[in-house]
């Protein structure tokens, strides 16, 4: 009788595997197809190019800063959940606009990238978006995640050659298991823990050893303050926290601001020997500032 309900429970906890793996990749993992808007779309020249990643391709948008900047920094981006690269022309308009390079890229299974959709397939992509950046020019090279792209960026950061010149940590969450919409579902909350805890944040972040920025917002409604804090808690140092007031989740790339990108701009475009002491922190609606909060 034991025997039969330890098969049992065996097969149901394979099962919830495979089902919320396919649940994860299917509704997670899956977007698109790609937007019509390009760079071009706001006036910024580009290139359309297509990575290669294994027998795959990612389809990724190219800016190159202005010629009249002075060594630019080249900042690769790692979108969220539902996005595809369509939705961050804005950001890189802003961006190359502060003299700024930028390249973002669908991961497989999102926009027109190969398909279908893999956990496996998000480090690897994540890796050759990389090796196909270091041979952009400039000398500063600088990842941002948003939401969870922030999962397979801190994840394969420590094993870039390479190292980055410094890492942005924007709007992210603890861990996949931690996520709010994991945690208030209670399928998704059981499901979490029949897979592995792929993106844990606070623990990858941990392996890290170059410079980190992590700008969270107070009014994130999708990743609350709290997992941002606590992987500020866990990064190493040199790191800085930008705290603002105001913004929504993906305000970064719907509606970029001045206010929103200023500590991203004083982090990627500092000296390689910058030590952050009390940058101010300007904050929407003219609500009272709140301060970074660097560690030296």
């Amino acid at each position: 009788m034991l025997l039969i309900l330890g098969l049992l429970l065996c097969v149901l906890f394979v099962a919830g595997r495979i089902a919320a793996r396919h649940l994860m990749e299917t509704l997670a993992l899956t977007t698109g197809p790609n937007g019509p808007e390009t760079p071009a779309n706001e006036g910024v020249p580009f290139e359309r190019a297509a990575i290669p990643s294994g027998l795959r391709h990612l389809d990724s948008y190219v800016v190159t800063a202005a010629s009249g900047c002075v060594d630019p920094p080249v900042l690769l981006i790692y979108h969220g959940v539902g996005e595809t690269i369509s939705e961050w022309v804005k950001a890189q308009r802003f961006l190359y606009q502060h003299c700024v390079s930028s390249i973002i890229y669908d991961p497989t299974g999102s926009g027109n990238s190969s398909r279908p959709a893999r956990f496996e397939y998000e480090a690897e992509d994540s890796i050759a978006a990389y090796n196909f950046t270091v041979q952009f020019p400039g000398s500063r090279l600088y990842l941002l995640g948003h939401s969870m792209g922030n999962g397979p960026m801190l994840e394969t950061a420590p094993h870039l050659s390479p190292q980055p010149t410094g890492i942005i940590v924007a709007s992210a969450f603890a861990s996949l298991r931690s996520q709010p919409r994991t945690k208030g579902n209670p399928l998704y909350r059981v499901l979490s823990y029949t897979i592995p805890d792929w993106w844990n944040n606070v623990k990858a972040v941990a392996a890290i050893h170059v410079p980190v920025l992590i700008v969270h917002s107070d009014v994130d409604r999708v990743n609350p303050t709290e997992g941002g804090l606590q992987i500020f808690a866990a990064a190493h140092q040199p790191k800085t926290l930008a705290l603002l007031h105001g913004y929504a989740h993906n305000a970064l790339y719907r509606d970029p601001t001045e206010e929103w990108w200023s500590s991203v701009f004083a982090f990627v475009h500092a000296p390689a020997t910058f030590r952050p002491t009390a940058l101010r922190c300007a904050t929407r609606f003219m609500v009272p500032t709140r301060l970074f909060v660097p560690v030296i």
